[in-house]
């Protein structure tokens, strides 16, 4: 069966919730982000493992300015006042410093005893544990990884996170424009690092560097106007006591470090991958670097939050595969004529605001009441358009989650169908859902530092699956589109691993891609490309839905006639973000505690 795949559809698997960019990746080692010396990172003693995390948490929160803001509205509640305004720096003494940090928590994390810890207190000590293991596993090959990229790359995020950047006050509008200044700065570092990955031969692949400067390029000359300047004024208008004479001072000084130093930092990115792309060592696959499968096996289990190994993922892909093809198959021999209903999606609603209201009203059966929150659908500005997702959530402050974004790129054209089930995985009961849902919990703060994607695009996979079954189509179509957009992403992730893993050449994606229907060279050349930018980055979509699925399916077998899929999924989501195995030991301490005697 022929799988309704294009180009186009992958930019949807890419960059689904920006703020990860920066919020949740702070204790990473490669994540560029200024950390306080381990010396004086944490007291020797402490009474209560709260105060442990409480303490890991504002260290980490306040070292990085637009992290902070991000993740909280109220600083001083949390007992962060006058913190230093920077965006970090990609040097590797601050790598280093962040490495002995995260070495110096999880030291201390080992020496509270486990079992005088509450449940919850358990599962956070199991969580940063985990965390902090996966993420030690190879700080020595920091230059593996890849800051700059066309869809995921800090160059290409950056702008969206400046451009929500919430003014609450004055101070707010300060602290932002001095951040904005230091953009070149900022950049400028990142550029030292690009020329050491150079250096040590592990520089990214020409068209990847050509992709990142056109696009640059496209930023900086957009013939609407920076972006920056033109949302600025309206964005004044949220401050309180400001007179028209400081709104106008803002602006000319806002005006001035976007011409100053946000203008010249891309244009130092142009002229520095420019230089560095002769030096381009490999065009395909981490493989083919030195340690480059060793790198890429800390990605899978790092982006996915499996703990499965890279072949008995592949395993799990091929089963699926198989499942998928046969369900696709029993649909057409019930309904020979369906193929001829690919397109027709007549009945499925057109408006963001009102998908979203269909789709909190259809999953009401099956998901836990969500707490109320408001949502604002925005539009990406046409100079981003090319190189974002078609949608996208932008996660709200811990403190504040009353007000939620979602941004809806019109440059990808989605019809009908996909953009219902794109603003599934966006909104409800998708990453907006997930994140409010969770967030009423009261989970401890310390878990917002922590980027677990496979958990959080693999939900939001997840549901999207399910969405399917919600719009107002015919079932049968509706099973049938699911199952081929399940066989789209399978082929998205054995070819991650193909390429990253396996050494796959274009010719060999082409092969692969060629028994699935798929012989277009623009379009086999545009995904070979798009996997290589970014390793790893379909299999935590992918690989998470399947993991839920698995769980699932464990799920209904313990409990047989018992299960209920709305606690099911309340269970998922009170536990929140963590790795599989994690989530799986306390599923089965649920299911013990649910299961009533036959």
């Amino acid at each position: 069966m022929k799988s309704y795949v294009n180009g186009d559809s992958m930019k949807k698997y890419l960059t689904r919730v920006l703020a990860l960019l920066l919020t949740a990746a702070l204790l990473l080692p490669a994540a560029g982000c200024h950390s306080t010396s381990p010396e004086n990172t944490l007291k020797n003693n402490y009474t209560s493992f709260q105060e442990y995390t409480h303490d890991v948490f504002v260290n980490e929160i306040s070292s990085n300015t637009l992290n902070l803001h991000y993740t909280l509205a109220d600083p001083a509640a949390y007992g962060i006042t006058d913190p230093k305004i920077t965006l970090g720096d990609f040097s590797k003494e601050s790598m280093q410093a962040a490495v002995m940090s995260m070495e110096n928590y999880q030291a201390v994390l080992h020496s509270f005893s486990y079992e005088d810890l509450s449940p919850e207190d358990q599962l956070t000590y199991d969580i940063l544990d985990s965390y902090f293991t996966t993420e030690l596993t190879c700080p020595d090959l920091y230059l593996y990884g890849e800051p700059l990229s066309p869809t995921i790359g800090t160059q290409a995020q950056l702008p969206v996170l400046f451009a929500e950047y919430e003014f609450r006050s004055r101070q707010d509008v300060d602290n932002y424009l001095m951040l904005l200044s230091q953009l070149d700065e900022y950049y400028a570092s990142l550029m030292d690092f690009e020329k050491e990955k150079a250096k040590a031969g592990l520089f990214m692949p020409s068209y990847a560097a050509e992709d990142v400067i056109s696009q640059c390029r496209e930023y900086i000359s957009g013939e609407d106007g920076n972006f920056l300047l033109t949302i600025f004024p309206e964005k004044l208008e949220t401050v309180p006591d400001l007179d028209n004479d400081m709104k106008q001072s803002y602006i000319e000084q806002n005006a001035a470090i976007v011409e100053q130093d946000v203008i010249p930092a891309y244009q130092a990115i142009i002229g520095g991958l420019e230089t560095l792309e002769k030096k381009s060592k490999n065009e395909y696959g981490l493989c083919h670097f030195k340690n480059g499968r060793k790198y890429y096996e800390y990605i899978v289990r790092s982006d996915t939050g499996s703990a499965r190994t890279i072949p008995q993922i592949q395993e799990m892909l091929d089963e699926q595969m198989k499942a998928d093809f046969q369900s696709m198959a029993a649909v057409i021999g019930q309904h020979p004529d369906i193929l001829d209903q690919l397109d027709s999606y007549d009945g499925i609603q057109t408006d963001p605001n009102e998908i979203l209201s269909d789709l909190q009203n259809k999953m009401t059966p099956f998901f836990p009441t969500p707490p109320s929150v408001s949502c604002t659908v925005k539009y990406v500005h046409p100079s981003l358009e090319k190189h974002l997702s078609p949608a996208f959530y932008l996660t709200p402050a811990i403190d504040d989650m009353s007000s939620n974004v979602i941004y809806i790129n019109q440059g990808s054209k989605p019809d009908q169908l996909d953009l219902y089930t794109t603003l599934a995985h966006e909104g409800y009961p998708g990453h907006l859902y997930q994140t409010v849902y969770t967030n009423s919990t009261s989970p401890d703060c310390v878990r917002s530092l922590l980027n677990f994607p496979g958990y959080v695009e693999g939900w939001a996979t997840y549901v999207e699956m399910i969405s399917y079954g919600f719009a107002d189509i015919d079932r049968a179509l509706a099973k049938l589109l699911q199952s081929n957009q399940s066989v789209t992403l399978n082929l998205y992730a054995h070819l991650d691993i193909g390429i990253h893993y396996d050494g796959w050449t274009p010719d060999d994606a082409a092969a692969y891609l060629n028994d699935y229907g798929i012989s277009n060279p623009d379009v086999v050349s545009e995904i070979y490309h798009a996997i290589v930018e970014a390793p790893g980055n379909y299999l935590k979509y992918y690989v998470g839905c399947l993991e839920f699925m698995d769980l699932r399916k464990q799920a209904q077998e313990y409990l047989g006639d018992q299960f209920k899929l709305k606690d099911f999924h309340e269970f998922l989501l009170k536990c929140g973000p963590a790795p599989f195995d994690i989530v799986e030991k306390y599923m089965i301490l649920w299911l013990e505690s649910v299961k009533k005697p036959s």
